[in-house]
């Protein structure tokens, strides 16, 4: 038997931003994406910034490229201006 033990595997978080015209532009793309998707919603806040509104999204259960379709997905929306996968760190 070997001294060294081996953890689980560690689960990826992934932090999404969206900017849209407004909130229910912003909702809208969010929910449509994540019906899609098999993530799990951990976090969500939107907030104003000048004439446009700014949406975080920290999601659970992505790996990379699913993370990027999910972007693409989102930027589809009507009203979306921007989306990026900005983060992703390991979850112990």
């Amino acid at each position: 038997m070997s001294a060294v033990e081996f953890a689980p595997p560690a689960r990826s978080l992934h932090v999404v931003l969206v900017s849209a015209r407004h909130a229910r532009a912003a909702l809208l793309a969010i929910e449509d994406s994540l019906s899609a998707c098999p993530a799990e919603l951990c976090g969500l806040t939107l907030k104003p910034v000048g004439s446009i509104v700014e949406g975080v999204l920290r999601l659970r259960g992505l790996d990379d490229p699913a993370a990027e379709r999910l972007a693409q997905r989102l930027s589809a929306g009507l009203g979306v201006h921007s989306v990026k996968v900005e983060h992703q760190w390991e979850l112990k």
